[in-house]
């Protein structure tokens, strides 16, 4: 197993038994058998012509499974998303919605394998999942047949994530991808050479036969034949030789280039240990420099205190004359703002005119609402007054005694009018009744038809003339309600109706036509009741003596016949106009005692609008008899008023007058303020200023007085002695630097300074710590001083031990240079076997292509194909280049395929060039031509010829051609073909295809039956 974990050509000598496709295209999801050698010719029946059958999508996907370079596998295959199911391509938008996933799963077993158990035991299932998104490829296999199964197109479907979920994932926790997909299912063989129409047509290698031949380039034409020859391999172990041998340069190089390196680097140290000793030379000037700043800052800073000593007294003497000045100022704001007799006059003058002016504007506030209100009343006066009108002079008890009346004449009026609704709805039923023949003896009647019995009322089986209606109607009333029925059912009838006590059953018999004449009629032929009329004459007396032995007597004369429906309905039909007439006088009865109660209520309403009248116009009088009170009250109120308002003023003036007082007494006291807290400020700036100075530090930097401190100034010369204390800084700060710099270069590594050099080193960088860049000096000088101390036998040690690793490095770099001789000696040597090599199996694909044009057609051709000088660039192949050459005539010399020729021939060329190639390389090893649009280009002998020599290759070979079929193509393909696949999608309005048509040739039938029933028949094992 190779160290990433991928098991390498795992289908091996197998081949490819079977494809099935879920949710690819518009295909259906029927397996389809495909058989090992030979033309598999694809052909289409769309909704017009074969277009849009699905072919160019059938071959795709077999070329994918096949692990076509064309689909770009390093780059991921994204291209491989557009062979899934979309519904805007397919027209289904509307029904359908795009799929986000879609399933090739070949089926894979060896070609020896001929019978269900040894395609069982040796079957090998690749499962290859199509994302829409990223990942848009992922691999899982199964060494087991293990494909979708149903009866449907939604079960296969429906079950295929199942299925893939159920298989192992490929490489551990996650699933092998399309840039490892060849590799895993084939190793390095190539499977594989397909010409698609799709959007998969661009490859990295040349494919002959997807553009005319002389549009391609001798370095492309050998492409394509050491892709099928194998010859890529030989190349690419040239120029892995040539990589080694450029390896070898480069470690020579690198240690050539170490040596430099170094050699720099010690140059570095070198560099370091002289710059170190240069910054003990310069240490000594920095501490001198910084000695004579301390003194500078030390005298200036004990004259500049001095100073400021004087200032903060000056601030101090005059803070005392402004605490005196306010406080003057303070009582004569407080003797101004505290004068409570003029406050309370003040008060009183104001309050006395607001109080009076409040009862002036209630006084009006309540004239203008009573006013108001008086128009209100005055509206609601004249509209009651309208309504009183309808009264007629009644009182309300007499409006409201009308009104109880009007009241029970209504009630009266709609108890008649329920009893003539109860007596309609009677008659309507009735009606209903005798029209259906449900008036007499109905719960006997239905009973018996629904249990299959003949029977009718009695009364509807006779028909009686006017001349026997007085003698036969007074015979017939006991039985008004009995039931007729045949007579062989009348013992079933009898048991039915024991459900029904009080029942009469009265048996009718065919033969009783014949009996009696002068009888009444029968009414009914299939129940006649002659013998029963026949007793009833037998046994009656004379005027309606009915049955003279009992004494019973009936009495006939009824308004309406007793037999027969018809009578029956018209009684109905009278009692219902009866009915119906009595019912239209109660609705005019409720109208008009409506109308009667309608008029008492307006009586009633007028009644009481005239009693409200009154009300109202005694709230009128009162509220006019206020508004003359309040202006009696107004004209008292007018001379006081006007005294209160002249006090009023007066108060406001004065009061104006001691505030304008107030307030330039305030602004005076808030001057004083200001300039005595302006005071205290800069007192307290002073003495900040003054402990600024820090005199101590200063003292401590110094060590020693003020007076040494002077005395060690006048010992500097002129410049250095008036030297300012800012210009000190920065002669300290650069010597401090230089120091520095001279122990730490730039560039050295920071680890190589002390943990405290980086502490002091960003603080003195950082702007938030103010003179921390000066004030540090100190501190950067010690550590600076003391790491020179501690490196100096350092730097001794390091010299000596930089003269003995010069010496190694030589010899090390001597014996690269010696290996990188010996690698270009045995490049060269590879170089020359590889070139045999290619030679040798060039000249076999060229005596192939001259045997195969002149059996097909041709006069014979040849390829030329010069060794050329292998680039210096191991990243660069060793470029080789073929150019085909055929003769265009009997003893002609071979011409280039560069000279122009008809479409066709070039045509017919490449296919032999491709045979050539694959009959060279193949090896006894499978391979998959695939071909969209089979001789697109191609003339009709040239299609056949074309035809016969794919099938004739493929047969002895081991070459499987797939090609997808043009309308007018099959008839030369199909009865050429090993195996014929036709796809079926009759109408637009489909989703998918129907299932695909599959044709084995005579010799191929029986293993196209087998593999068909072998795929079928898969069942997943019960899981335990």
């Amino acid at each position: 197993m190779p160290s990433d974990g991928v098991v390498e050509d795992i289908v091996g000598a197998r081949v490819l038994a079977g494809i099935q496709m879920v949710n690819i295209s518009r295909l259906s999801t029927h397996p389809v058998p495909i058989t090992a050698r030979g033309l598999i010719t694809v052909a289409g029946q769309g909704p017009s012509d074969s277009n849009g059958a699905g072919k160019s999508s059938f071959i795709a996907g077999l070329s994918l499974l096949h692990a076509d370079e064309q689909w770009r596998l390093q780059s991921g295959a994204q291209a491989a998303a557009e062979l899934l199911f979309t519904a805007e391509l397919a027209g289904q938008e509307a029904m359908h919605a795009n799929a986000d996933r879609g399933y090739l799963i070949g089926v894979f077993v060896p070609p020896q394998a001929t019978t269900g158990e040894e395609l069982d035991a040796s079957a090998l299932t690749v499962w290859l999942r199509i994302n829409r998104q990223s990942p848009h490829v992922e691999l899982r296999w199964a060494h087991r047949l293990h494909v979708p199964f149903g009866d449907t197109e939604d079960e296969r479907a429906g079950g295929a994530d199942g299925l893939w979920d159920a298989l192992p994932r490929s490489n551990g926790r996650t699933d092998i991808r399309a840039n490892r997909l060849a590799r895993t299912l084939y190793g390095s063989t190539v499977r594989c050479v397909s010409f698609l129409s799709t959007s998969v047509r661009a490859s990295p290698t040349a494919n002959l036969l997807a553009q005319p031949l002389n549009e391609l380039t001798p370095e492309r034409i050998f492409e394509a034949i050491g892709a099928l020859t194998g010859l890529t391999a030989e190349i690419e172990q040239e120029q892995k030789s040539r990589a080694e041998e450029y390896e070898h340069a480069g470690r020579a190089a690198r240690a050539e280039e170490e040596y430099e390196l170094w050699d720099d680097r010690m140059k570095v140290v070198e560099d370091g240990i002289a710059s170190r000793e240069r910054a003990r030379t310069l240490l000594a000037e920095a501490r001198d420099s910084w000695r004579s700043r301390c003194a500078r800052y030390l005298v200036d800073g004990f004259h500049e205190s001095e100073r400021i000593g004087q200032d903060v007294e000056a601030k101090e003497r005059r803070r005392e004359e402004l605490d005196a000045q306010i406080e003057t100022a303070g009582e004569k704001v407080h003797r101004l703002s505290d004068d409570k007799a003029f406050d309370e006059s003040c008060r009183t003058r104001i309050k006395t005119y607001e109080d009076q002016k409040a009862v002036e504007s209630a006084l009006k506030v309540e004239q203008n609402q009573n006013v108001g209100s008086i128009e209100t009343l005055g509206g609601q006066l004249r509209t009651l007054q309208a309504v009183a009108a309808v009264a007629d002079g009644r009182t309300v008890e007499q409006a409201e005694e009308e009104i109880a009346e009007a009241g029970r004449m209504v009630q009266a009026a709609e108890r008649i009018k329920g009893r003539t609704e109860h007596a309609l709805r009677v008659a309507k039923a009735a009606l209903s009744a005798a029209e259906k023949g449900e008036d007499v003896a109905v719960a006997q009647v239905r009973l018996l038809r629904a249990n299959d019995i003949t029977a009718a009322p009695l009364v509807d089986t006779i028909s009686l003339t006017e001349q026997q209606r007085p003698v036969w109607e007074a015979r017939l009333l006991p039985y008004r309600h009995a039931v007729a029925v045949a007579h062989h059912q009348a013992q079933e009838a009898v048991q039915l109706l024991a459900a029904l006590p009080g029942s009469l059953l009265v048996e009718a018999d065919p033969a009783d036509h014949l009996l009696g004449p002068g009888l009444p009629a029968a009414a009914d032929p299939d129940l006649p009741v002659g013998r029963f009329l026949a007793a009833l004459a037998e046994r009656a007396g004379a005027d309606g003596h009915i049955d003279p032995v009992a004494g019973v007597h009936g009495i006939a004369g009824l308004p309406e016949a007793l037999t027969g429906r018809a009578g029956r309905i018209r009684a109905a039909q009278d009692q219902l106009e009866k009915a119906a007439g009595e019912d239209d006088e109660a609705d005019e009865g409720i109208r008009e005692a409506e109308r009667t109660k309608s008029r008492a209520d307006a009586h009633l309403r007028g009644a009481k609008a005239e009693a409200e009248a009154g009300a109202v116009q005694g709230k009128v009088t009162k509220l006019r008899n206020r508004n003359s009170a309040i202006e009696v009250e107004l004209s008292k109120l007018d001379g006081p008023l006007r005294q209160a308002k002249i006090g009023y003023e007066a108060a406001l003036g004065e009061k104006a007058a001691r505030a304008q007082q107030i307030d330039t007494a305030s602004r005076t006291l808030a001057t004083l303020k200001k300039e005595l807290e302006e005071n205290r400020r800069q007192w307290s700036a002073l003495l900040q200023q003054r402990t600024d100075l820090d005199l101590p530090r200063l003292n401590a930097q110094w060590t020693g007085t003020v007076d040494t401190a002077e005395q060690h100034l006048l010992t500097l010369d002129e410049s250095e002695a008036m030297r300012p204390p800012a210009e000190w800084d920065e002669v300290c700060a650069r010597l401090a630097n230089e120091v520095r710099a001279a122990c730490f270069p730039p560039g050295d590594p920071e680890q190589n300074r002390p943990e405290e050099l980086r502490v002091v080193d960003e603080q003195r960088a950082d702007r938030r710590t103010g003179g921390a860049y000066v004030r540090l000096i100190p501190d950067v000088l010690r550590i600076v001083g003391n790491f020179l101390t501690d490196h100096e036998r350092v730097d001794r040690e390091n010299a000596s031990q930089i003269q003995r690793e010069r010496q190694a490095k030589t010899i090390t770099l001597t014996g690269a240079k010696a290996a990188l001789d010996e690698a270009r000696r045995t490049s060269e040597a590879l170089r020359s076997t590889t070139a045999k090599a290619i030679k040798a199996k060039l000249r076999q694909v060229s005596d192939e292509f001259d045997r195969l044009d002149q059996t097909y057609g041709g006069y014979g051709g040849n390829l030329d194909f010069p060794e050329p000088e292998a680039p210096a660039d191991p990243e660069k192949p060793w470029q080789w280049t073929i150019t085909p050459r055929w003769r265009r005539g009997e003893g002609k010399p071979p011409s280039s395929y560069r000279l122009r020729g008809n479409t066709a021939q070039m045509d017919d060329k490449a296919v032999k060039l491709v045979c050539a190639a694959a009959l060279a390389g193949a090896q006894d090893r499978p391979l998959l031509l695939v071909l969209d649009e089979l001789g697109r280009n191609l003339g009709a002998a040239h299609r056949r010829d074309a035809v016969a020599l794919f099938e004739n290759i493929g047969r002895d070979r081991a070459i499987s051609v797939v090609g997808a079929l043009q309308d007018d193509m099959e008839r030369y393909a199909i009865g050429a073909s090993s195996l014929y696949i036709k796809l079926r999608r009759p109408s637009d309005v489909m989703p998918y295809n129907q299932a695909p048509v599959v044709i084995g040739s005579e010799a191929d039938t029986a293993r196209v039956q087998l593999l068909s029933d072998w795929m079928t028949s898969f069942r997943p094992e019960p899981q335990t």
